[in-house]
């Protein structure tokens, strides 16, 4: 049902219920009016008549004692006695009826006269009761009104409240708002809204417990796996270094040279070997170049690094030269490139990739799409901990972050970074 046409139909017939009722007073009213005018015309022509033979003086006075006469006075008079004033009521003279010709009839009975004299007052009189009622009537049926659209109002406002407790009940955590099915069909979508709401806030929820977990599981293991290559490698390489300096240390006198050179050379292989493994490591804790005009080539070698690790694979690309940016900005931009090309290799099973990183002013947008077989729905419900710790760093950038499928098959991720770092509040 329509909340409109459910309000305009209960008033419709609230005030049709109304008319009826007060119609049926009018024709009540109407009915005894007439009926009392019917009466008094009876009674006036009785008068009348009865001022023929010889007992008409009798039935006069009987007639004038029993009333019932409407707009006119009657009077009977002596002969030759002077007409009593008309007298002076109020209403008369304010409509200006008082200066009106009055004319006064006399009827000869016997030594008797009947002066019949029409009476202003009397009509105004009648004419002020219906008017009073009818007026009584009006103030009545405004407040008939306003009490049933009071009423309407407040009987379809009522579903009001159960939204207000819905709402209480999100904003204290609870995973639904527990909602009763609406007949009228606003508030029923407006329940259905707030289900949709719930239903994502719960996968919000979901989404950051599962991104806390993720997040301390990654850092536990880039703990692990950092302790284990300084273990592993740094650890054969000093031990080697240590080695070959101990031995020059201890026999450089007596040694061969050609001895104490290999020795030498060892410990510069070994230097160099930790040196490029320690700027591999730095590189993949914090690329270098993010923070300067060398962000186009720090995306680039990302690419070709990748190109280099899937010689079977076809990775086409389109970078643009790229403003300076933010610290913050620029590792966000390198990790959704990052992440985009990770998905591709683990998830999409496609053999193509195409990579776009254009300068559009106040942004930059990347988008990474493939051909392959996973779709956004499988992607965005699987989401990892790189996905979603990606999705809060560009919000927190105030920038926005998509999954959506491709028409022909495939998945295409967009990023969009603001070249001007947001304001923290």
């Amino acid at each position: 049902m329509d909340l409109r046409r459910t309000l305009v139909f209960r008033l419709a017939l609230s005030f049709a219920g109304l008319i009826v009722v007060f119609g049926a007073i009018w024709v009540h009213e109407l009915r005894e009016d007439t009926l009392a005018e019917q009466v008094a015309a009876s009674r006036l022509v009785e008068l009348m008549q009865a001022g023929e033979g010889l007992d008409a003086q009798d039935r006069v006075v009987q007639l004038l004692a029993q009333g019932g006469l409407r707009h006119v006075t009657v009077t009977l008079l002596q002969a030759g006695e002077a007409a009593p004033p008309a007298p002076g009521a109020a209403w008369p003279s304010l409509l200006g009826l008082a200066a009106s010709p009055v004319t006064d009839h006399r009827i000869a009975l016997g030594d008797r006269v009947l002066l019949i004299r029409p009476d202003p007052s009397s009509e105004l009189q009648e004419k002020l009761g219906p008017s009073i009622q009818l007026l009584a009537m009006l103030l009545v049926f405004c407040a008939a009104c306003l009490g049933m659209t009071w009423l309407a109002v407040h009987r379809a406002l009522s579903p009001v409240k159960e939204l207000e407790a819905g709402l209480l009940r999100l904003e204290r955590g609870e995973p639904t708002a527990g909602l009763p099915r609406f007949q009228l069909r606003e508030f029923a979508a407006i329940a259905a809204v707030m289900d949709r709401v719930a239903i994502n806030l719960n996968r919000a929820h979901e989404g950051q417990r599962r991104l806390t977990q993720q997040l301390m599981e990654v850092q536990d293991k880039e703990r692990r796996d950092l302790a284990a290559e300084l273990h592993d490698e740094f650890g054969q390489s000093l031990t080697a270094i240590s080695a070959s300096a101990a031995y020059i240390e201890h026999h450089a006198r007596s040694a061969d040279p050609a001895v104490v050179v290999e020795c030498a050379r060892e410990i510069g292989n070994e230097s160099r070997r930790i040196s490029d493994h320690v700027r591999q490591m730095l590189s993949s804790l914090r690329p270098y170049g993010i923070e300067d005009s060398g962000m186009r080539e720090t995306l680039s070698e990302l690419v070709a690094a990748w190109r280099t690790r899937l010689p079977d694979r076809r990775i086409e690309s389109r970078i643009d030269t790229l403003p300076p940016l933010p610290a913050a900005a620029g590792l966000a931009l390198y990790r959704s490139l990052q992440e985009a090309l990770t998905n591709w290799v683990r998830h999409s099973g496609a053999d193509t990739v195409n990579v776009e990183c254009l300068d559009q002013g106040s942004v930059i947008r990347l988008r990474v799409a493939d051909n392959g077989r996973g779709t956004a729905r499988q992607l965005l419900d699987q989401a990892g901990g790189g996905l979603l710790g990606l999705r809060e760093r560009l919000t927190m950038l105030g920038g926005s972050f998509a999954i959506e499928d491709v028409p022909n098959g495939g998945i295409v991720l967009t990023a969009y970074v603001p070249v001007v770092e947001k304001e923290m509040q």
